[in-house]
């Protein structure tokens, strides 16, 4: 188990002894416990792990934990860098499989994959689960500071790209001051809201060209984002394919109305919603600096390529 105590706002770790206790009586005594104590930590304590022969790692914490285990599983994301493709992410063992325990405060990953949304519950479909081999889409983003493009990082439900991106980002930053996780959630739209405009940006879709004005744009592996948003209704976790969702020309105020057709998935005829499927995608800013961020983490910025890897990991769903 790579467990992240601060999850739930620090609840997992308060309560860790109540919840170790249903865990042994629900896998027995034979389990190892690896606390992570940073960002990137559980990548980290995963590779560990699977190269000392771990073949079932179960993530415990929120969607930004369980994107960290899972991109554990993988290795060699060297990225582009100074021009030169290197390795794109390998898996480490075909044979590993992920277990997914929902202790975060979104917990979206779990809806999209039609998990229990209990922990114990989510437990126990590990043990009696069946064992299905799904997609995972890398994210090739650039550094705000350096304009280098930084390795890529997998994700395994959605990314989120300019507005509910900047909220994301600013509310962590706001979390960073007043750590409050409600005043940050009810800040950071009301900050961001009022200014919004779209920009001109480039997307290179499966290598067709197209432009066009986006307000916010998702790249999806799984249906559902944070706030039951269904943004993917015809995405599939194992269709070797990701789907792409552009709001274009939204204002502040037109977007509001729009985002309430986005969050039940029914926008199918809207105009100014492009929605398709693809093998990768390349986005790129024409304006200004466009903020990415994938799993409900911050990932950098635009321009950023996206690419499906089919069938590559187990998962108990």
């Amino acid at each position: 188990m790579v467990v992240n105590p601060n999850s739930c706002s620090g609840l997992t770790g308060k309560n860790w002894n109540a919840l170790f206790a249903k865990f042994k009586g629900i896998f027995g005594d034979n389990i190892k416990v690896a606390f992570s104590e940073r960002p990137g930590h559980g990548t980290e304590l995963t590779r560990s792990l699977l190269r000392k022969g771990f073949s079932r790692i179960i993530a415990i914490g929120g969607d930004g934990t369980i994107n960290g285990v899972a991109n554990g599983f993988f290795e060699g994301n060297t990225g582009i860098h100074s021009g030169r493709r290197t390795s794109t992410p390998r898996i480490i063992n075909p044979d590993a499989t992920i277990g997914i325990v929902p202790c975060g405060t979104r917990n979206v990953l779990v809806k999209s994959l039609d998990l229990p949304v209990g922990i114990v519950e989510c437990c126990r479909n590990f043990v009696g689960g069946s064992r299905r081999t799904i997609d995972v889409i890398t994210a090739s983003a650039t550094d705000p500071e350096t304009g280098n493009r930084l390795p890529p990082r997998i994700f395994l439900n959605a990314a989120e790209i300019r507005f509910p991106a900047e909220m994301i980002t600013r509310a962590k930053k706001i979390r960073g001051k007043v750590k409050s996780r409600t005043l940050s959630t009810i800040a950071a739209p009301i900050a961001t809201m009022p200014s919004y405009e779209s920009n001109l940006c480039e997307f290179f879709v499966d290598g067709r060209k197209k432009s066009m004005n986006m307000t916010m744009g998702f790249v999806a592996n799984g249906r559902f984002l944070g706030g039951g948003f269904m943004a993917a209704p015809s995405a599939e976790v194992n269709d070797g394919l990701l789907d792409l969702v552009v709001m274009k020309d939204s204002g502040s105020f037109k977007m509001l109305d729009e985002l309430v057709n986005v969050k039940g998935g029914t926008y199918a005829s809207e105009d100014n919603i492009l929605y398709t499927k693809a093998r990768s995608v390349l986005i790129k800013s024409k304006e200004r600096q466009v903020t990415v961020t994938i799993d409900g983490e911050p990932a950098g910025v635009l321009p950023t390529a996206f690419q499906v890897l089919p069938s590559v990991l187990n998962v108990v769903l």
